[in-house]
């Protein structure tokens, strides 16, 4: 039996950063938080966040864990020209937008990913890098 590579007092600790941050910029959002092997660890929704924003976060953060990238690294090489409108940057579950980001310890180790959604992706994005900060 494997053991979670991430605890739920980090998550807790990380979605309150997370949190705090989406305060300070005025918004209301959903934090996802997966282990390593993409197990659900951390799930919390601010009052107000958008609901179609649970499926985004979790989406995100499975994506960054599953890369072991930030959610929208993975869409820059794609782009010509502008970038393609929101809703298009999905494919097969993976959600290519700001807001997922993978978390890990001091030695650069994966122990899972966040994924942040209630903004524009540039908002997610920015609370999420605070959050893990």
């Amino acid at each position: 039996m494997s053991h979670p590579t991430i605890t739920l007092e980090t998550a807790s600790r990380i979605i309150d950063a997370g949190q705090e941050k989406a305060h300070d910029l005025g918004l209301n959002a959903v934090f996802a938080v997966l282990d390593a092997g993409a197990n659900l660890v951390a799930f919390e929704r601010m009052d107000g966040a958008w609901l179609a924003s649970n499926d985004l976060a979790l989406a995100k953060s499975r994506t960054s864990v599953m890369f072991e990238a930030p959610s929208e690294a993975l869409n820059a090489p794609l782009q010509l020209g502008e970038p393609v409108a929101h809703f298009d940057h999905t494919n097969g579950g993976l959600l290519l937008m700001g807001g997922g980001v993978p978390i890990t310890d001091d030695t650069g180790r994966l122990l899972g990913a966040l994924g942040v959604s209630g903004g524009t992706p540039e908002q997610d994005a920015e609370i999420a890098r605070a959050a893990i900060s």
